[in-house]
């Protein structure tokens, strides 16, 4: 049976040097034992005889020596060939690159807070990525099959490379000063996995997730989903309302994408302690006060917030705790907002 040993630049790099100290030590051994030179002269023609510069012998050499002489040489040009080829397949291949990339990667994830976690780099995640990147969001990637290629093109990514399911490799990307963890794998399977290891790491993690099958919606909720997207009923509904209404579309992604530096959407959310508790939006004048446009009202699960009355305006109706605002303005108008509903 034949075994491939495969060596990797570095370990060819490293036994090069080994071969190196390796002749140096044995042609001073050989100089000093064959012809009883002192170990400074030795040492020298050892040197003398590894560069091949041609220096003339310190003293005559007897006839074991040039025996000696001639098997040094024959081995100290093999040595230096493959150290030379050795030493030019560690700094092209860009090894020692890599090594400075890694130990940038690696100082970068100590330093991150307050991120989101985005597990899998397929096409869902690089969308989800760019998303972020574009509102100028932290977040790190992991992936367990991250190519070089992939590495060079987003070159201002953080990723870490192993399975989410782990709890190691979800510690190293810091879940527990994460805001969040967006789960986008291949499979239903392993997005299970990776929700639930992630709720029992961080219990007030903003956890969101991807589906592929409406079945695997409720185990992903199980598990600790705050969201499950189906990507296919999105999309789907997109097409239809971008044949039907694509005007309205074409507006909402125009304030999703922040191409209008003048109008935002943002949410902002009802503390406890907030003034504007058990008042309607009319009774607190909080377009008034903020110039502000509340579009919307969700309540503390997400669901819009209507009353059973048709005829009752949205400004009538009461605000609660944990209330979020779905406000329309622009930069000012928003702040304006966070400070009047929370102050």
């Amino acid at each position: 049976m034949t075994v491939n040993i495969i060596m990797s630049p570095f370990k060819r790099f490293i036994l090069a040097l080994f071969f190196i100290l390796l002749i140096i030590s044995m042609g001073t051994a050989g100089f000093m034992i064959i012809e009883g030179w002192t170990f400074d002269e030795s040492i020298y023609m050892t040197f003398v005889t590894i560069s091949t510069v041609g220096f003339g012998e310190i003293h005559p050499l007897s006839t074991e020596g040039r025996r000696f002489m001639i098997v040094f040489l024959t081995i100290s040009i093999f040595t230096l060939g493959f150290t030379l080829t050795a030493l030019l397949s560690f700094f092209f291949e860009g090894h020692i690159q890599k090594t400075v990339k890694e130990q940038r990667m690696k100082r970068l994830i100590s330093l991150i807070k307050e991120h989101y976690i985005i597990c899998g780099f397929g096409d869902v995640g690089r969308e989800t990525a760019a998303e972020f990147q574009k509102k100028k969001i932290s977040f790190l990637i992991v992936d367990n099959n991250i190519s070089d290629t992939e590495k060079e093109q987003y070159s201002n990514f953080i990723f870490i490379e192993g399975d989410a399911t782990e709890e190691s490799v979800l510690e190293e990307a810091k879940i527990i000063k994460a805001r969040g963890l967006v789960s986008c794998l291949s499979n239903d399977q392993q997005n299970v996995y990776t929700v639930l290891t992630a709720r029992q790491l961080n219990n007030s993690l903003r956890i969101v997730a991807k589906a592929s099958d409406e079945r695997a919606v409720k185990k992903l909720q199980t598990a600790g989903a705050d969201r499950v997207i189906l990507p296919k009923q999105i999309a789907g509904r997109r097409l239809a309302t971008v044949c039907t209404h694509p005007s309205i579309v074409d507006f909402l992604e125009i304030l999703s994408s922040g191409g209008d530096e003048l109008m935002h959407i943002e949410s902002v959310e009802i503390h406890e302690k907030s003034p504007l508790n058990g008042k309607s939006l009319k009774e607190s004048n909080i377009g008034q006060y903020t110039g502000a446009i509340i579009i919307g009202i969700l309540d503390s699960l997400g669901k819009t917030r209507m009353n059973l009355s048709s005829m009752v305006s949205l400004s009538s109706i009461k605000l609660q705790p944990r209330d979020k605002l779905i406000a329309l303005g622009n930069i000012d108008q928003i702040v304006n907002l966070q400070e009047f509903a929370n102050p």
